[in-house]
């Protein structure tokens, strides 16, 4: 499998040998429907169309008030607040699952869920709507390091951790004065099912809900663009937009 980075590259080049035009790293302030869009330096680009693959609230936001009234007001009735936690981990080896043992397995080039049982589930949910942490998280495990050994030093590998569920806002302290704690629990809901987490992991980055929104540019974190609950009528397939 190649990196993201160099699929990404392909993928433009690809793009300019067909005769596009690409400019990268250059934030978009504004969209003028019908004209393109204005950079944040001033700079504009003249398109008929537009195409934003930035949430809705952002394209709202980017619109401003050329958006459409009704459209405007659909989209602000959606309630978009995540419940996702990442980690971006550096490890000495591969997880070793209890259930499946071994440190460099096919098994590690795919995706890998550790579960949680249905009153885990429940019960983590509530604490998480209470604004209070789990005692357990659901993860979400990938390793890059298996498909591309470029992206790492010999004999190291990395893993993404998206974790659920957590709060969006802390009801007692902020993410900055409990990022230790949840990077805790994380490595600890994942150690129930593996033999070497404690020796295994070199270091952690832990960014909660507000620090994707704020890195990403993702609204409330939510992947799904709204609320991340089972009760939520706005969410996924029962959305209409």
């Amino acid at each position: 499998m190649l990196s993201l980075i160099t699929h990404a590259r392909r993928q433009i080049d690809a793009a300019v040998e067909s005769g596009a035009v690409v400019a990268a790293g250059v934030p978009v302030a504004q969209i003028i429907p019908g004209e393109g869009v204005v950079l944040e330096g001033g700079e504009r680009i003249a398109a008929p169309v537009a195409v934003s693959n930035a949430d809705l609230r952002q394209t709202l936001h980017l619109l401003g008030a050329r958006a459409d009234a009704v459209w405007r007001e659909r989209v602000e009735s959606i309630l978009i607040e995540g419940c996702t936690l990442k980690l971006n981990v550096l490890l000495r080896e591969l997880p070793n699952f209890t259930a499946r043992p071994g440190t460099d397995e096919p098994h590690h080039y795919g995706q890998i869920n550790a579960p949680l049982t249905k009153k885990q589930w429940k019960s983590g949910f509530a604490q998480a709507r209470r604004g209070e942490l789990p005692e357990h998280l659901w993860c979400e495990l990938y390793f890059q390091s298996v498909h591309d050994r470029t992206v790492v030093p010999a004999g190291q590998h990395t893993m993404s951790v998206f974790a659920q569920y957590v709060p969006y806002s802390l009801a007692h302290d902020t993410w900055d004065g409990r990022r230790d704690e949840v990077k805790r629990l994380a490595l600890r809901s994942l150690g129930r099912f593996c033999s070497n987490i404690d020796t295994a992991v070199i270091d952690a980055q832990v960014l909660g809900p507000q620090d994707i929104e704020k890195k990403v540019g993702l609204t409330g974190t939510s992947f799904r663009e709204s609320a991340c609950h089972p009760t939520c009528e706005q969410s996924g397939f029962r959305r209409e937009l």
